[in-house]
């Protein structure tokens, strides 16, 4: 329960301090959210367009005028001791500020790794919408953050955050986990090889970065979200990067269940995601998908229990039903992290497996010495997901460290990249805390994750 804690921050005067990383779609959406609660105060909003900050703070009450802009840590402590707004450009700045937390939403893997050490260090809990860095050193944040004594988290309402959260529920509940995942609308025109040019006419469309459009429609946010998911669940994926059936509400009881039962799974208990399902003229059939929501594939472990469920009229086939949620409030939900981070010192969504699964990179196209690698979002690599031991055996190189890398071996459309086909760079806070990673963690065994 988070309203009567909030209650008596009010009420005492003492609201939670909030430090924001962007000020993105999202993030705005959230942290206008939060001006709504009770017990909760937008202290400082970061953004490198500065424009952005004010105008965040702006449509949520604050005027012109008595928004700080900080270039310094006294500067903006001053003002927040005095009530004051405050907007930056450094993100650097925020874990040195006097705040209960920080939320990180830029999608940029290194500013979410340096601005979550910073955190860490500082002693500040951090809540990550920032997923692309959790994927790549999540395991190790986790660690430190425990021996610091802060939560580091990924945030709730999106897709990583809402699913664990259900499968905390259901598999607490007693239930078997079939199989979790995600039916992004995106994936209805799924394309492995989208590049920026080839979204760029719906990404005008819907008012979005075409860079930020193509992780979607290549699947390698899915990929990505899924991992954060196993390394916090203990699922893992079916086979390297997942099955991705198109399948609805009334479908996903009956495909996703073991091979031997009529399904497609070679085993129980793994991620996954469906893609939508179609009218004739092409566009998403929003009533019989889950669409866009997820879904948590059940077995019901006891006849009285199939029962009640079949006369509650829940989706299902045989032993196996279909909890899904056919939505996810991902900019509405995030102060939920906040409250169960710096109330119950409670993560929502971290690698309590350990570095079970890896995103790795597959090439869109040949290519060959001396090109250079975008990662995700770009022209040349999408991202699929796979056990740890696996890529690591297979000396596979994490998507999030090939930013910038140069190929020093030519490579094939569909091939994955492995460490010797590429010169990485070295000059990143997320490369060295991945080395650190990989000397204090060993890949998590699947069989010891469940």
């Amino acid at each position: 329960m988070i309203e009567p804690k909030l209650r008596r921050r009010a009420a005492a005067g003492n609201p939670i301090k909030i430090a924001w990383v962007g000020a993105g779609r999202m993030i705005t959406g959230a942290i206008t959210q939060t001006a709504q609660m009770k017990g909760m105060r937008n202290a400082v909003i970061c953004d490198i367009q500065l424009d952005r900050a004010y105008r965040a703070h702006e449509i949520n009450g604050a005027k012109r005028e008595d928004i700080v802009a900080a270039k310094s840590a006294g500067v903006a402590n001053d003002a927040l001791r005095a009530g004051r707004p405050v907007v930056t450009d450094n993100a650097m700045l925020l874990p040195q500020l006097e705040v209960d937390c920080l939320v990180e939403g830029t999608g940029v893997p290194e500013v979410g790794a340096e601005v979550a050490l910073r955190s860490i260090q500082a002693g500040k809990h951090i809540i990550m919408l920032n997923v692309e860095t959790d994927v790549v050193i999540g395991p190790l944040l986790h660690q430190m953050a425990q021996r610091a004594g802060v939560v580091y988290t990924v945030s709730s309402g999106d897709e990583p955050g809402l699913i664990c959260e259900l499968v905390d529920r259901y598999r607490g509940l007693g239930f078997q986990i079939v199989a979790v995942g995600k039916t992004p609308p995106t994936l209805a025109l799924l394309d492995l090889y989208a590049t920026p040019d080839t979204v760029r006419a719906d990404a005008e469309r819907q008012k979005i970065n075409p860079h930020f459009l193509v992780t979607f429609r290549d699947a390698t946010k899915t990929a990505i979200e899924m991992s954060s998911i196993a390394n916090a669940t203990g699922l893992v994926p079916d086979c390297r990067g997942m099955h991705g059936p198109k399948a609805g509400i009334y479908e996903m009881a009956k495909v996703f269940r073991p091979k031997s039962e009529g399904g497609i799974l070679d085993k129980i208990g793994v991620v996954d995601y469906a893609r939508p399902l179609t009218l004739e003229d092409g566009s998403i059939d929003w009533l019989r998908s889950v669409t866009p929501g997820v879904f948590v594939v059940v077995k019901a472990p006891h006849e009285q229990i199939r029962e009640d469920l079949r006369y509650l009229s829940v989706t299902g086939d045989g032993d196996y039903f279909n909890f899904y949620t056919p939505y996810h409030f991902v900019t509405n939900e995030i102060p939920l992290s906040i409250v169960w981070a710096v109330e119950d010192h409670e993560p929502t969504c971290v690698a309590r497996h350990g570095h079970l699964t890896e995103v790795i990179a597959a090439a869109k196209k040949d290519m060959g010495v001396g090109e250079m690698l975008d990662a995700g979002g770009g022209y040349t690599l999408y991202g699929v997901n796979d056990l740890a031991v696996t890529t690591t055996a297979e000396k596979c190189v994490p998507l999030g460290l090939l930013q910038g890398a140069r190929l020093v071996k030519p490579i094939k459309r569909d091939q994955i990249v492995t460490f010797d086909m590429v010169e990485l760079r070295t000059d990143t806070t997320l490369y060295h805390l991945r080395r650190l990673q990989d000397s204090l963690i060993a890949p998590t065994e699947p069989g010891a994750a469940q």
